[in-house]
């Protein structure tokens, strides 16, 4: 039997953070904010798992998930062109040095909710057009 699909115009966001209340945070705002949350995945390897078992339409990753950084998370959604946003503490020179992360945006620890949600309407945005 097939798992219930969502509605067409409903989009798939992968949340990947390993705090969980922050995850919960994430999670809920997004739903709220209308979209299909995918995950929480608290590391690299549950992140790549759903990304191959559904390849979301957009994704929100921390960068460091249990001290392992999330670069082949990010080099998959990159692959498979899946537009990100990133929800880390991880400071700007960190981020340069993983050339995957270097030109996404940031949005932090603590992240704003609202901000959060407008960012992936903005990633999401050009999908729309099409």
């Amino acid at each position: 039997m097939n798992a219930p699909q969502p509605p067409p115009d409903k989009k798939l966001v992968l949340v990947v953070e390993d705090e969980l209340f922050l995850a919960l945070d994430l999670q809920k705002a997004l739903s709220d904010g209308g979209f299909e949350v995918q995950g929480p995945a608290a590391s690299v390897t549950s992140a790549l798992d759903l990304i191959r078992a559904r390849r979301p339409d957009a994704a929100v990753l921390d960068v460091t998930l249990h001290g392992e950084k999330a670069t082949p998370v990010g080099v998959l959604l990159k692959s498979l062109v899946v537009p990100l946003v990133l929800a880390s503490a991880s400071d700007p020179a960190e981020l340069a040095r993983h050339a995957v992360f270097s030109d996404v945006l940031n949005l932090g620890k603590p992240t704003n909710l609202p901000k959060l949600v407008r960012a992936v309407r903005g990633l999401l945005a050009p999908l729309e057009d099409r």
